[in-house]
């Protein structure tokens, strides 16, 4: 492993990230409910999400990262794991933008959920933000960790939410904002929160 990849292991111990993200994440998810994290990586979002007992969390993901006690269980990127409908809420942190098939993993994200989805995403706009994006995620993934593939996918928060719409997951709001750490606040994110229940009403 090289510099840059000891540079992305060091900003993987550091909560700076996290914190601020499980501040966005609370207000969209039903308190006392079941949330399955999907992608969830060192499952520091499901650690502090689960710490004062108001969310259940159950981690998933196609590698194993886990710097926490919260327990982990890998699948195969395809289906997941469970029944139909076995979670109030699903996560999807920072996910599709490395999945090779989003529009799959979105589909199956919605089969196990019953109320919400939210998702989070980077959101580059221009040439420039496009550019430090690709760069920050090679050194926080890729070059941390060889199992964890380049990322595919940019689209700026419009392209986010079409996309959401076309897999049937039409987000109620797109709140973009900007992160300090570890990005350095040099492209957006966007919170994309979505109601099954009005999504499969509509």
């Amino acid at each position: 492993m090289g510099v840059l990849g000891w540079v992305g292991r060091a900003f993987s111990r550091v909560y700076w990230r996290e914190e601020p993200l499980v501040d966005r994440i609370r207000p969209h998810l039903p308190v006392g409910g079941s949330v399955i994290d999907v992608g969830a990586g060192g499952c520091r979002i499901a650690e502090l999400l689960g710490a004062d007992g108001r969310f259940s969390v159950t981690a998933v993901d196609v590698v194993d990262h886990n710097v926490t006690e919260v327990p982990m269980q890998l699948y195969d990127g395809e289906r997941l794991p469970f029944p139909d409908k076995s979670f109030d809420a699903a996560l999807l942190v920072f996910v599709l933008h490395h999945a090779e098939h989003p529009e799959a993993l979105v589909r199956e994200v919605l089969r196990v959920t019953r109320s919400t989805v939210v998702v989070i995403e980077d959101a580059p706009e221009t040439r420039a933000e496009r550019w430090c994006w690709r760069a920050w995620d090679y050194v926080l993934n890729h070059a941390a960790h060889d199992d964890i593939g380049v990322a595919h996918h940019a689209r700026n928060v419009g392209q986010w939410v079409v996309f959401l719409q076309s897999c049937g997951a039409a987000p109620s709001s797109a709140r973009r904002f900007r992160a300090l750490y570890p990005v350095l606040r040099s492209y957006p994110h966007v919170v994309l929160p979505v109601s099954i229940d009005a999504t499969t009403s509509g």
